[in-house]
């Protein structure tokens, strides 16, 4: 990250042609970069990997309705047993 001379504000990277510069968001002033602040600036971005949710997971696993409705059902007795636990708690 590179200040202004001139302002102090933060330099912000802009690109002209072929050219990158460092350019102020406050006052305007412009100066070319060095190769290792390019260097610095660049970064690179894999799209290649992908987030994978449960409901993916879940299928790509072979995991039936039955076993969804285990998992339910052992949520709801879950439940049931954190608010009794409370309730004896909030007495």
């Amino acid at each position: 990250m590179r200040f202004c001379p001139k302002c102090g504000s933060i330099m912000v990277l802009v690109k002209r042609e072929e050219a990158r510069l460092l350019k102020c968001s406050r006052c305007g002033y412009e100066i070319s970069m060095t190769k290792e602040e390019e260097q610095m600036y660049t970064s690179t971005v894999k799209r290649e990997q992908k987030v994978l949710t449960t409901k993916i997971i879940a299928k790509k696993r072979g995991l039936d309705t039955k076993r969804q409705e285990e998992l339910e059902q052992a949520k709801d007795s879950y439940y049931e047993i954190v608010l009794d636990q409370m309730g004896e708690y909030g007495e």
